[in-house]
């Protein structure tokens, strides 16, 4: 054979070959192509649905700065720290910036920091006092509140059904759950010096018997004994003298009324399974104002008897619902809000801020949650 014939012999074999395995090659390249294809098709269909969740789909875009301002005295505050820390590195955002409150401040300051330092997440670590004073900077601002109790009520905690001691939990609701516009409630108050001061409300305000609790509750008794320390206190003051108020409301005429409590409610459920306003709505955009009024031991009792099982209302409380209240007191009240005592006061003036306050909540299994 001739040695050019077979040299175009071998290179035709050659090209042959070649171009076998370049098919062969392509196919295989084809059906890697395709198969991925599919693979990053079921994967963005199972994407899709992920983002459907209520729990995936409010957290997505939304958190991008997370602040923790807590309550260095509360043991779980520690335990909150890193958990934080850890649960900002899982969602890929940048570390916590972390604030503290002191003893001459309860968290307003902490919290005012946070948010011009630009947090969009303030989780709070720390009793009513704390929540209530975040509240007053976060409202009417699309800044999140999370909420980790660690005090004695916990009452707004208790109100949105967050779980109380279970730190784990509440850092993953502050994360995982989902934004809950309330109602903050303003109070123009006149003090017994003669000053006027603003606070704010997420529970409730009252002046009168409720207040001499809060006042008279020993701090010890309350690390020891925690809400039940409260009960003390109530026994003490049980019995003492009704106080004259003048109420009017969304302009109405004034009325005169003598009250034990004079209350004004953003929501109404208690520490020890009470719920002291069962209509009260924490989103409704209405003040629900409740009057007591117990004469005896046996008022006292029906009071509490209609707190505890909610099925009825006793006929020495009076309530009803406003978007505005004034109360002035015939003489000076001692007075607290959302559990804090305060000075004594001689006028209050109420007004529903509505959906004001976003708030970190469980996630709302239904349809038509938000």
């Amino acid at each position: 054979m001739n040695p050019l014939t077979t040299v175009l012999i071998v290179v035709s074999v050659c090209a042959i070959i070649g171009a076998i395995v370049a098919i062969v090659a392509w196919r295989k390249a084809n059906i890697r192509v395709t198969r991925l294809r599919d693979v990053n098709r079921e994967l963005s269909g199972q994407l899709t649905q992920a983002y459907e969740l209520p729990q995936v789909a409010s957290r997505l875009g939304v958190l991008n700065h997370v602040a923790m301002v807590f309550n260095p005295a509360k043991a779980a505050a520690d335990q909150a720290r890193p958990l934080v820390t850890q649960a900002c590195a899982l969602f890929g955002l940048p570390e916590p910036k972390f604030y503290e409150t002191d003893p001459e401040d309860s968290g307003y300051a902490a919290t005012q920091r946070a948010v011009q330092d630009g947090a969009q997440l303030v989780v709070i670590a720390g009793g009513d006092g704390t929540v209530r004073a975040a509240a007053k900077v976060l409202y009417n601002t699309d800044v999140q509140m999370g909420i980790i109790p660690t005090g004695t009520g916990n009452l707004l905690a208790r109100n949105l059904k967050l779980p109380i001691n279970d730190v784990h939990s509440c850092i993953s609701i502050a994360f995982n759950g989902q934004s809950r516009a309330v109602d903050v409630v303003s109070l123009d108050m006149l003090h017994d010096d003669d000053t006027w001061d603003n606070q704010v409300s997420v529970v409730i305000a009252g002046a009168g018997y409720d207040a001499q609790i809060m006042h008279s509750t020993s701090d010890r008794l309350k690390a020891a004994a925690g809400w039940l320390a409260y009960t003390e206190a109530g026994v003490r003051h049980l019995r003492g003298k009704r106080h004259a108020v003048t109420v009017s409301s969304d302009g109405t005429e004034p009325k005169r009324y003598r009250v034990r409590s004079a209350m004004i409610a953003n929501c109404g459920y208690l520490t020890g399974g009470i719920n002291m306003l069962p209509d009260a709505v924490i989103d409704d955009g209405l003040l629900d104002v409740a009057l007591l009024d117990p004469r005896h031991l046996v008022d006292w009792i029906q009071v509490a008897s209609a707190a505890l099982t909610t099925k009825r209302k006793s006929p020495r409380v009076t309530t009803f619902q406003v978007r505005t209240c004034r109360m002035v007191f015939e003489e000076p009240l001692v007075a607290q809000i959302d559990g804090d005592p305060i000075p004594q006061i001689k006028e209050v003036k109420a007004t529903t801020i509505p959906l004001s306050l976003r708030v970190r909540v469980p996630v709302d299994p239904s349809p038509d949650a938000e």
